[in-house]
Formats: structure tokens, C-alpha cells, sequence
């Protein structure tokens, strides 16, 4: 197997195992339980720079017109793999 073709493998298997880790293998966790993952992640951190990072939340709108949402949650493995990749240091607000 030629140097090209390792590479393109490799490339592809790296591909399919970050589908699937941030697809239907992402878990979604609070700021606490990220903070337990990621070090740097803690609650101070995330209340001043957490818009920088990925995170959703559930909203909801009522039949009289209020919306309630939810705390934010955070895709884990996407995050650790920013991180992985330096990614990270390139945050801006």
C-alpha cells in the first residue's frame, strides 16, 4: 500500500469516527458536567466565554406568547475534539 493511499484510509476513517462521536454519539451535557471534563470549563469561564464554544438550548413558546428556554447545553466530544485539535486557541468573542 502506497503512502497516498494510507493517507487517504486514514484520512476517511478519521472522517467516519468524528461523524459518529458528534452525531448520534454526542453527548450533550450541562456546564457542570463539562466543567468535570474540561478543565478550563468552569462555570466562571462559561458565564464570561461561553458563547465562544458550541451550545444550544430549548425553547419554548407557550399558546399566551412566553417563551421559556432552558439552561445551555454543551456537545462534549465536538468540544474535547476542539480541543484536541488547538482549535481552542482561536476562540474569539
Amino acid at each position: 500500500m502506497d503512502k497516498m493511499l494510507r493517507a487517504q484510509i486514514a484520512g476517511e476513517v478519521r472522517r467516519v469516527l468524528m461523524e459518529v462521536l458528534e452525531g448520534s454519539q454526542e453527548q450533550w451535557v450541562s456546564a457542570d458536567e463539562l466543567g468535570k471534563h474540561i478543565s478550563f470549563c468552569t462555570r466562571d469561564w462559561l458565564k464570561n466565554y461561553g458563547s465562544t464554544l458550541p451550545r444550544t438550548r430549548a425553547m419554548v413558546t407557550t399558546p399566551d406568547g412566553v417563551t421559556h428556554q432552558s439552561a445551555y447545553t454543551y456537545p462534549l466530544h465536538k468540544i474535547q475534539r476542539m480541543l484536541a485539535n488547538n482549535e481552542v486557541k482561536f476562540l474569539k468573542l
